[in-house]
């Protein structure tokens, strides 16, 4: 799972408030948790699937909610859900077995595989595919600025054809860590094109059946029939939305399993039975950029501290459906958590139960040294910061409060003090913003996001002469059209199934707006000071050329 930033500060206000002070506080770590899952469990509501792993045996399991509220199917360990971007660490793990077996080498330049892409001007190496450092744009955000979001139907065949039309790219490979889609649905294909089977069956032969996930698959067509699948769910109020997913492409996501089947997967991590320790220690080695920045993402697994300890996890989500898997190698301990309703609480609950059962081995960070801020310290954090090419935030000050908002967006977000330079963002439990000298960092659940401090000073739209700018223009490389019109006096841009998008004006040939994949267009004249192009950039994508057509 990759959040988009845009939302960055209404989207999950829907997320319930966390139950610590609500519950119990049994001492036996089992009691605990049975308590904990009681305080989450409502009649009548999506749910969730956990499982604790300890010395290679399930020792916890608990399932609770229903996996479809129309025929209120409870929800049991045999029950079938999306693990999303979960399933990114099955493509890796497969790729090294390949590689074990001198199928490939992570050196590899893609184009050799993928002869497709042989006019991209950077070699890209399989490796780079695996750790999110290959720098082509993401195919979440390609669908989305073609009008076709999660619920419009894509099989792999044609996820994989969309790609391979990728004409540009968003940096050098190996400069930056830009975590996305793109580069695990290439290596599927891969894959799939040096076995000649479709990933499920190589998925199937190498992970699946060795470790008896009889009910696992690799899901590359919506229109197939998951046995016993869970529902994916949003809130709506008081009610539930279903939440549906119809982009079934390989590698990056679209595995479907179980309770039980995942927990032999996190068994298979603490002693292999299928690939090696060795192996697990391939994936989960650190990345080096080509700057020497290190990046605690390996080939399909991410690394970190947790209170002293250290944990080897990843997480999942597509539209509702929620899923993490986290291991505590000096332990000998795993949880996975399944779920099928969109929000943050699985995460919050995986972290609970590592507190539950390791507190003795946890070590808590020291307090912060500076928790107090007067009204002229906390204006030095002021100001306008950029994630993404047209996606800002806004901080502002007002005594001594400080808010958080979207830039030239109305609503603001008040922001509580940790310390340090960190304070938490009220409204959603796991998010924090720490600043920096002319920076800020964005944590939400396990993602991290780095923005920088930046100055606007944006033109009047009345002092433009924006029917200059008006027409349809067009981008052959993902075969979508968009529409410039003026309506009272602002720039809009059409497309005929993302509806109207409003662009503000950034500098007198740019425009912004806060849809995320339309981030930010900077247009282009000739000798006649006629508009010939636009170059669009946002969000995991950059420099996508809209030549205008008429």
């Amino acid at each position: 799972m990759k959040l988009s930033i845009q939302w960055a500060l209404f989207l999950f206000t829907l997320l319930s408030s966390g139950p610590c002070s609500a519950q119990s506080r049994p001492t036996d770590p089992i009691r605990r948790t049975d308590s904990l899952l009681n305080v989450y469990q409502q009649e009548n509501e999506p749910g969730m699937a956990i499982a604790i792993i300890k010395d290679g045996k399930v020792m916890y399991k608990k399932t609770y909610g229903l996996a479809n509220l129309e025929n209120k199917t409870p929800i049991t360990d045999s029950t079938a859900f999306n693990i999303a971007s979960v399933s990114k660490h099955f493509t890796a793990f497969i790729t090294l077995l390949a590689e074990k077996k001198g199928k490939l080498s992570l050196d590899d330049d893609i184009r050799t595989y993928l002869p497709e892409l042989k006019h991209l001007p950077h070699k890209i190496t399989i490796r780079q595919l695996a750790n999110h450092t290959h720098g082509l744009p993401n195919f979440s955000e390609i669908k989305k600025l073609q009008g076709f979001g999660d619920e419009f139907k894509v099989t792999n065949e044609e996820g994989v054809q969309t790609l391979l039309g990728i004409k540009s790219i968003n940096f050098s490979p190996g400069e930056k860590y830009q975590y996305n889609n793109t580069g695990f649905t290439l290596l599927a294909d891969i894959l799939h094109r040096i076995y000649k089977k479709d990933f499920n069956e190589i998925a199937k032969e190498y992970i699946f059946n060795p470790l008896h996930m009889k009910n696992t698959i690799a899901l590359d067509d919506p229109d197939k029939i998951i046995p016993n699948v869970a529902e994916s769910y949003r809130p709506n109020g008081n009610t539930f939305l279903k939440f549906p997913i119809a982009q079934m492409v390989d590698g990056s996501s679209n595995i479907y399993t179980t309770l039980n089947d995942l927990s032999q997967w996190a068994i298979n991590f603490q002693n292999p039975v299928q690939g090696s320790h060795e192996l697990y220690n391939t994936m989960q080695k650190n990345t080096v950029l080509n700057t020497g920045k290190t990046i605690e993402y390996g080939l399909g697994l991410q690394t970190e501290k947790y209170k002293g300890l250290d944990i080897i996890f990843h997480g999942g989500g597509t539209v509702g459906y929620r899923a993490y898997i986290l291991h505590v190698p000096s332990q000998q301990f795993s949880i996975v958590m399944l779920g099928n309703k969109q929000g943050f609480e699985g995460l919050q609950i995986v972290y609970q139960l590592v507190d539950f059962f390791l507190k003795d081995q946890e070590t808590l960070p020291p307090l912060p040294q500076k928790t107090t801020y007067t009204p002229a310290e906390l204006k030095k954090f002021e100001g306008v910061y950029e994630f993404s090419p047209g996606n800002f935030l806004e901080i502002s000050t007002e005594g001594k409060d400080l808010s958080v908002g979207t830039y030239n967006r109305n609503g603001k977000e008040p922001l509580q003090i940790i310390g340090d330079g960190k304070f938490k963002i009220t409204s959603i439990p796991t998010a924090s913003l720490t600043f920096h000298s002319g920076s800020v960092t964005l944590r939400i659940a396990d993602f991290t996001y780095t923005a920088e401090k930046i100055k606007l000073n944006p033109p009047k739209s009345d002092k433009l002469v924006l029917n200059k700018l008006i027409g349809f223009y067009r981008n052959e490389e993902f075969n979508t059209t968009y529409q410039l019109v003026v309506e009272n006096n602002k720039l809009i841009a059409k497309h005929p199934l993302n509806g109207d998008i409003e662009l503000h004006p950034l500098t007198p040939i740019s425009f912004y707006s806060t849809t995320d994949y339309f981030g930010q267009l900077d247009f282009k004249y000739n000798q006649n000071n006629e508009v010939t192009e636009f170059m669009l950039s946002g969000s995991n994508l950059f420099n996508i050329e809209f030549k205008r057509i008429k």
